[in-house]
């Protein structure tokens, strides 16, 4: 820990949790214009359902082992003024494992059947997967995902879009495709075995709009 000249800073250089390791970094920088805080975390090999129970994350949640980076940087009156206007980025990669509440054949026949539903009438269910990777940029407490897909044996899954600290909101579009559609895609257009959709709603009630056909092609 250092403490002078308005500048505050605690590190952990090296921790054991989650069965893996912790290093993370807490700056407080007292400017004229008030205080600004940084927050900084790495873990490494860790297992992400423990990881996730921990950060209060329990939908679609990777469970294996994996890494996440952490950098926000923002105003720090308050712990929410810090994550309602923060700046930073957030990544994360998991290897084979399993994403949580996620039933995808009961998905997928809600999509082909159209109509939007809750996340939650498809949660009874765990996807084994053999990887996930996760990256997001973050501007003013909003994150645009930029990439986030989980591998299968059978289906990709990717989604995409923002989601907002404050509100709490959603506005993300995805898609399950074949691999072997995966390959052929192209400018942004689907395979003819891809099951797109919308998310939309509050992080505590997302709600599935499909927008095209199902997987199975029917």
């Amino acid at each position: 820990a250092q403490v002078k000249d308005g500048l505050s800073v605690f590190d952990i250089s090296d921790a054991s949790a989650f069965g893996g390791n912790i290093q993370t970094s807490l700056r407080f920088d007292r400017k004229p214009e008030g205080s600004q805080v940084e927050i900084r975390l790495l873990a490494s090999d860790i297992d992400g359902g423990a990881f996730a129970t921990a950060a209060g994350m329990t939908r679609l949640v990777p469970v294996g082992t994996g890494t996440v980076s952490v950098i926000l940087k923002g105003p720090g009156r308050t712990w929410n003024s810090i994550f309602d206007n923060a700046d930073g980025s957030v990544s994360a990669t998991f290897g084979p494992g399993a994403l949580s509440k996620l039933n995808l054949p009961a998905f997928l026949k809600h999509t082909e059947q159209g109509g939007f539903f809750a996340l939650d009438d498809v949660s009874d269910g765990t996807l084994p997967i053999d990887g996930a990777e996760i990256k997001a940029s973050i501007s003013k407490g909003v994150a645009r995902i930029d990439k986030a897909e989980a591998n299968s044996a059978k289906y990709k899954i990717w989604l995409s879009g923002i989601a907002s600290y404050a509100g709490r909101g959603l506005a993300l579009s995805g898609g399950v495709i074949q691999p072997d559609q995966a390959a052929t895609q192209t400018n942004g257009q689907q395979g003819p075995n891809q099951a797109s959709f919308f998310v939309g709603g509050t992080w505590s009630t997302p709600f599935i709009s499909p927008i095209s056909r199902g997987v199975s092609g029917e």
